[in-house]
């Protein structure tokens, strides 16, 4: 993604913070994410290969002692990564450090750090990010902004109304949600003929809803996308109220469905 366009994100952070708080997951935890290249570096970074980049993955545990546990990958680096750190920055801005994952490091490396409740807060509504530090890029050499997990299980049984001749049709939705901007990718199988469309709708489980926001049509298991939710959608996301569904001819009103959790 460019840095213009993460730039969009960290107007819409801004704006819905307060939204973004309430986004702990039910079981006492929230699962976060950030995909790290070099675009998003501020400043740009030199001498880079175009293949450097990486992942990091996390868990925010809730309560009173909130704490931080993380994996973190990269690859094609110009050197040595010395440092890596979680900063405090909205996209496209360059912050300060909040946690200190490693120095030096290794890929795949992985470690858990108590948070604060500040830290906490940035983490859950984009305005936090990570990057990773080399000898030639002391300023950050990869950087990612941090985002939700957003994902749903697409299955024939969750359907309204149920559909037919579709026994062993399933698929998965499964994105990064960063202030208001959701970064998704889509994977089906087992369809009865090919998905004429994708949506995400507005509804609790077990009720059809209207659409809220349009991915694909036609479709193609792995596409991928990324949209801007209205405050309303966002509010619906957040609290289990929209589901994700794949049409066919032979289902127009849909042939697999799925509840989107966020966190």
């Amino acid at each position: 993604m460019t840095r213009t366009r993460w730039l969009a994100v960290g107007a819409g952070a801004a704006a819905l913070g307060a939204l973004a708080s309430g986004a702990a997951a039910a079981n006492g935890a929230t699962k976060i994410a950030a995909s790290l290249d070099t675009a998003q570096e501020v400043p740009t970074p030199s001498g880079v290969s175009a293949r450097a980049g990486g992942t990091f993955t996390g868990t925010i545990s809730e309560g009173r002692r909130p704490r931080l546990t993380w994996r973190l990958s990269y690859r094609g680096l110009s050197g040595p990564a010395q440092q890596a750190h979680v900063h405090l920055g909205r996209p496209g801005v360059a912050g300060p450090v909040a946690v200190t994952l490693c120095g030096p490091c290794g890929t795949r490396t992985r470690g858990s750090a108590p948070i604060s409740a500040a830290v906490r807060r940035a983490l859950r509504n984009g305005t936090a990010y990570v990057n990773v530090h080399t000898a030639s890029n002391g300023s950050g050499e990869i950087r990612g902004q941090v985002g939700l997990v957003v994902r749903a299980r697409l299955t024939v049984g969750q359907e309204v109304p149920r559909p037919s001749g579709a026994r062993g049709a399933n698929g998965a939705f499964t994105g990064r949600l960063v202030g208001s901007r959701i970064s998704w990718t889509l994977r089906y199988r087992g369809l009865t003929g090919q998905a004429v469309q994708a949506h995400i709708h507005l509804g609790r489980r077990g009720v059809a809803g209207p659409v809220a926001v349009t991915l694909c049509g036609p479709c193609r298991s792995g596409r991928r996308g990324v949209e801007t939710l209205t405050a309303r959608q966002l509010r619906a996301l957040r609290s289990g109220r929209t589901y994700v569904n794949v049409h066919t001819a032979r289902n127009g009103a849909g042939e697999i469905r799925g509840q989107v959790r966020v966190g």
